[in-house]
């Protein structure tokens, strides 16, 4: 037993009590080291076996979880079914919980209904907003009769009932069907917009989108798209897109203009103001037509006639020639 020991010192540095490498002398004479050394190896032995138990049973205890439930050997097997819970559907509320203070969720602009609410808003009539029951049946059956609402005129009910109705000039054209249209910032000046806006007024929607469409101005194209937007709306409010016409329109400087320098020769140099609109649109239907040419009827009707020539003799020189 000595001899194997001297023979596998000579290549073999133990480990002592102290914890680090000894050499051993190649003779080997107290024998007080052989139990130390034979001790050494037997607790190495040990360790090993140990730490394969623990590996074992560490593998018996996955195994004994995937197959049992979640609190081990306390309680007693139960399916996947039992342990799943339903899940109610999260709120907008929630999610807004969930996330973190610091974490930014993106939403596409499609997908963002507020926005597409505010940018694309529901069309309503003021008819049905603004009026109660039995004032909105007296008014559509005026413009019925009448083809626009007639101030005074009498309305007879299938009961039998007698009612006339009267309204201020605001009001009529609040209540009138009309779709008002505005654009974004346009790039585009006052001075330009205006002389364009004046060719519009009063003609049909369809021929002024035409007569934008051969307009050599810039600003005519962003304008017939929004007319063509003016056209779309009247499909979805079920009006008649041919009685349709351009009653007001309107535009203003939308503010905060861009200015850059302008590089001039000689060292000299300028500013360059770059200004921006915003357009209006009111589109008005047959109806509102109808309502003007009859007042303008009654206007010249109830003017009194005059006469502003007087019975008397001509006075002062009178000349050969005929004066307008």
């Amino acid at each position: 037993m000595l001899g194997i020991l001297k023979q596998a010192t000579k290549s073999v540095r133990l480990i002592g009590r102290a914890g680090c490498f000894v050499p051993f002398s190649q003779n080997l004479t107290r024998l007080s080291r052989l139990p130390i050394i034979l001790q050494s190896v037997r607790t190495y032995a040990s360790e090993a076996k140990i730490n394969d138990k623990k590996v074992e049973t560490t593998k018996k205890e996955e195994e004994s979880d995937s197959s049992s439930s979640l609190f081990g050997s306390l309680t007693p097997n139960v399916s996947t079914k039992d342990q799943l819970v339903k899940e109610k559907p999260k709120s907008e509320k929630d999610e807004l919980e969930d996330t973190t203070p610091g974490e930014i969720s993106y939403v596409a602009p499609k997908d963002d209904k507020k926005l597409q609410e505010y940018l694309h808003p529901k069309p309503y009539k003021t008819v049905n907003s603004l009026l109660s029951p039995l004032k909105r049946r007296l008014y559509l059956d005026n413009v019925k009769k009448n083809g626009f609402f007639k101030n005074g005129d009498r309305i007879k009910l299938p009961d039998g009932s007698l009612y006339s109705m009267k309204l201020t000039r605001e009001v009529i054209e609040a209540l009138e069907p009309s779709i008002y249209l505005r654009s974004w910032r346009m790039k585009s000046s006052v001075k330009k917009t205006n002389p364009v806006l004046r060719a519009l007024k009063n003609l049909p929607l369809k021929k002024a989108i035409t007569q934008l469409h051969f307009m050599q101005k810039k600003v005519a194209r962003e304008l017939a798209e929004m007319l063509e937007r003016g056209l779309k709306d009247a499909e979805s409010m079920k009006y008649d897109p041919n009685k349709i016409y351009v009653a007001e329109s309107w535009v203003h400087f939308d503010g905060s203009p861009l200015k850059r320098v302008e590089c001039k020769g000689r060292g000299r140099s300028g500013i360059i103001v770059q200004r921006f609109v915003s357009v209006r649109f009111l589109l008005k239907t047959n109806q509102t037509l109808k309502r003007l040419k009859h007042e303008e009827n009654a206007r010249k009707n109830n003017k009194p006639v005059k006469s502003f020539l007087t019975g008397q003799s001509l006075r002062g020189p009178v000349s050969p020639f005929y004066k307008w």
